[in-house]
């Protein structure tokens, strides 16, 4: 289990489908996501499988559930492996309603801390690029915009940041 100021992260299990779903089931929170468009039951699943199955794999994934100081799940956040990039991206989703909170920064910030305390020297962030609230923060939390990619049916902002 991990912390920061205002929340708690923890490892996604295979019974937190509902919770998941709340998330990924809204058109609004998927707009900027490959797909564009709500995540079905079966995608859902698939993202949680994965969640649950690559954590702290060999690779570096680390996706955890994040609640807030009510115990409420409001997103996802993690170290992701990229392998387009064979890199580790630093990533975060929020329910609709964890948005205008700063959450997205103080998740952004954490995982950058963790990456440090795991030994990573350097990490990538990729946002959506009509996602202004998710550009902004990478851009508030030290990372160097590269250029613009298509990637996954999407057209992404790529992001690095050198941590050491």
């Amino acid at each position: 289990m991990l912390t920061s100021k205002r929340l708690t992260y923890i490892k996604w299990q295979d019974d937190d489908f509902d919770a998941l779903k709340e998330i990924l089931g809204n058109p609004k929170v998927c707009e900027y996501l490959p797909g564009n468009n709500q995540k079905s039951d079966d995608e859902i699943r698939r993202w949680l499988h994965y969640y649950v199955a690559s954590f702290n794999d060999a690779k570096g994934n680390r996706i955890y559930k994040v609640l807030d100081s009510e115990q409420r799940v409001i997103g996802y956040c993690g170290l992701g492996y990229v392998k387009e990039f064979d890199q580790i991206e630093i990533m975060y989703g929020l329910a609709e309603s964890a948005w205008r909170n700063g959450y997205g920064l103080e998740m952004s910030l954490r995982m950058k801390e963790l990456a440090v305390e795991l030994g990573y020297d350097f990490v990538i962030a990729l946002a959506d690029i009509n996602n202004a609230a998710s550009n902004k923060i990478l851009i508030k939390t030290g990372y160097h915009f590269v250029r613009q990619i298509e990637l996954w049916g999407a057209d992404l902002n790529y992001y690095e940041q050198q941590l050491s």
